[in-house]
């Protein structure tokens, strides 16, 4: 795994524990679709990034050079809402840091 998704994972870990199960889960995916569990997963080459938190899905997808579209699978209640912002400012602090090919 890539430097900065390890940085990620660790930094969203600390702020949403795995305590009661895990609510909150993201898988990325790069252009030669694979996942960031794969050893040839390339950070550079990212283009989608699934949070799932508490049963809900938001997908952000690479568009072009640095323009993400930001999609949701579900309704979200204003908790919720606030709890992904949270979430998304994170991963978007450590996929800034990422030179995108």
């Amino acid at each position: 795994m890539n430097e900065n998704f390890i940085n990620m994972y660790t930094e969203l870990n600390r702020k949403y524990p795995d305590i009661y199960g895990r609510d909150l889960r993201i898988d990325a995916i790069d252009r030669k679709d694979r996942y960031d569990d794969d050893k040839l997963f390339d950070e550079t080459l990212l283009d989608e990034l699934k949070i799932c938190y508490k049963g809900k899905i938001i997908v952000l997808e690479k568009y072009y050079n640095d323009d993400w579209e930001i999609r949701d699978k579900h309704f979200l209640k204003t908790k919720e809402f606030r709890e992904i912002v949270e979430i998304l400012s994170i991963v978007m602090k450590h996929l800034g840091r990422i030179e995108f090919i």
